[in-house]
């Protein structure tokens, strides 16, 4: 699951998210590939195998289309980013080995892959590759191609590289044919796959080319793109815009209504992105504060679809730092949180307070036997326990530049601290420091604003991804640097055991202890917003990506 700096802001993050299970995908089983051990059907059926050349259409449309976003991304290697802000660049320019689509129900489909199959043992993944297939640059993309873009992701340890831990070898069996063995049955790899961050397969040839120092090439990904999508990057201009182009050539084809170019641009305050849309300067925008979506969901020519998401707004605590590494002085600041006046007061009601440590709704959710409410006796309490009987101690609280939520959010929390004794201190932060800070815990701050939005569509990947002790960053998302040695033996149990009921008591317990040792404060499970002018049609939400995803390739005006 992702950091929002939005999700993650966002969860963004987001972002983000509606309820419903990524089940493997079951269709009839395709033959085995060679060597492979005897497969057990989980094939899927592909689209059609051949490639639709590019065609003229009348329908297409030279102008921009103009999308806002909160705040930029910090990089655009896929291996790399991993923030909502992200998505609508890693959703069109590169592709994946499987996608996840629907609102509701999110099931798999070939992406990049036409067919697949899982041995018995739940090691050994077999994928056929989609024939024709190609990167920007009209190179085949191939199993050589799959296999250095996942031992790419596994070098660099970066990112959601947690999600792939597991992998103990990639073979290209032949041009078409990529096996995958798993050091451990992990039970949630196919939909992993489909995440927007981390599996994308990137064009090894430009990667090599413009490696430095054995950075895999990771200083020109992070303004280039080695992509196959039906988009390429034309030009990034920091602080100001990303510019998409359209790939006439794209392998997969076009339709006869497309839009040639896409304009991503940061806008930090609200109320610019409102005035755009309204004046007709911009097509799209997401992040807005609730009082401006209100407002432009009254103004004609505008619509405003909301999503109840699988997105959580969240208070991370750096559990290495005094006080906060105590469990009773983070679990008091729990209870100093007014959770209602953050849905109604500063988010108009576009939320809902949080019964866990994961989203509600979402495939995978577990509840605690308790849930946090603000209660400042019981706060004051622990605090005493913990021998902070009158407070006496500050807090950095840092938040991100543009995210006016977070701030709001940050001065409502401040006054209910000031009766226990605690001094907040308010901190803007740049996007860009924010994720430097956070790689470590001796740079992170005592208590920062994040958000997260799962990577795929099971609850369960949030637990092993924040809390698992194995994946403090960089190599993790783990930002709180949470450590207890029974979580991590519930949760290595957990992420391989086949038996439903077993799985469920693992995690059950897991979520308990986490819960009850608050190395957060969970604030809310935010809904989410979408802009668009009234002409913009083919947009559709993704639960498993949620709203900073956008399928440009299948959206256009009227």
């Amino acid at each position: 699951m992702k950091a929002q700096t939005q999700r993650n802001l966002t969860s963004a993050l987001a972002l983000v998210l509606l309820a419903s299970l990524l089940l493997t995908a079951c269709a009839p089983a395709v033959a085995p590939a060679p060597a492979a051990p005897a497969p057990e059907a989980t094939a899927v059926p592909a689209a059609p195998a051949t490639s639709v050349p590019a065609q003229p259409a009348a329908g297409a449309d030279k102008k921009p289309l103009v999308v806002l976003i909160p705040t930029e991304p910090n990089t655009l290697d896929p291996a790399v980013n991993y923030d909502y802000n992200g998505a609508p660049f890693l959703g069109v320019v590169y592709e994946t080995l499987v996608r996840a689509v629907g609102e509701k129900d999110p099931e798999l489909v070939p992406g990049l892959a036409e067919s697949w199959e899982k041995s018995p043992d739940g090691l050994v993944y077999t994928f056929k590759l989609k024939p024709g297939a190609k990167f920007h640059d009209g190179s085949p993309v191939n199993a050589e191609a799959v296999k250095f873009s996942f031992e790419r992701l596994l070098k660099l340890g970066m990112g959601a590289v947690a999600n792939f831990s597991d992998i103990d070898k990639i073979e290209a069996v032949d041009d078409t044919t990529v096996r995958f063995t798993l050091k451990v049955p992990f039970t949630q790899f196919l939909p992993a796959l489909s995440s927007l961050w981390g599996p994308a397969i990137v064009n090894p040839a430009l990667v090599k080319a413009h490696e430095k120092d054995g950075d895999l090439g990771q200083a020109w990904l992070a303004e280039n793109d080695a992509g196959s999508g039906p988009y390429k990057l034309g030009k990034w201009d920091r602080s100001q815009q990303i510019t998409l182009e359209r790939d006439p050539n794209y392998w997969g084809g076009w339709g006869d209504k497309y839009i040639d170019t896409i304009i991503v641009r940061p806008i930090g305050e609200s109320t610019t992105m409102r005035l755009m849309l309204e004046k007709g300067d911009a097509d799209v925008a997401i992040g807005l504060t609730p009082e401006d979506a209100d407002a432009l969901a009254k103004t004609p020519g505008v619509t405003v679809p909301e999503y109840l998401a699988g997105s959580i707004v969240e208070m991370r605590l750096n559990t290495t730092k005094k006080p906060l590494d105590d469990p009773k002085v983070r679990q008091a600041l729990n209870y100093s949180f007014d959770y209602e006046q953050g849905v109604e007061g500063v988010m108009s009601g576009h939320a809902k307070p949080m019964d866990s440590i994961m989203a509600s709704g979402m495939p995978g959710h577990y509840q605690p036997s308790f849930t946090y409410k603000k209660d400042l006796d019981k706060a004051k309490q622990l605090l005493a326990e913990a021998g902070y009987p009158d407070g006496g101690f500050p807090l950095d609280y840092v938040w991100i530049s543009g995210l006016e939520r977070d701030r709001r959010l940050g001065e409502m929390w401040q006054a209910d601290l000031k009766k226990l004794g605690i001094d907040l201190n308010i901190r803007e932060m740049p996007i860009a420091t924010w994720w430097e800070a956070q790689a470590s815990p001796e740079t992170a701050p005592q208590t920062f604003m994040g958000g997260w939005g799962n990577d795929y569509a099971d609850a369960t990947q949030q637990v092993w991804a924040m809390y698992y002790s194995g994946n403090w960053p960089p190599a993790g998302s783990n930002y709180y640097f949470y450590k207890n040695e029974k979580v991590d033996k519930l949760l290595e149990a957990a992420r391989i055991e086949q038996d439903q009921a077993k799985k469920d008591q693992l995690y059950q317990e897991a979520t308990e202890i986490i819960y009850t040792e608050a190395p957060e404060v969970w604030v809310m499970q935010p809904n989410e917003r979408v802009a668009l002018r009234d002409n913009v049609k083919g947009y559709a939400y993704n639960f498993s990506y949620t709203f900073n995803y956008f399928p440009f390739e299948k959206m256009y005006r009227e």
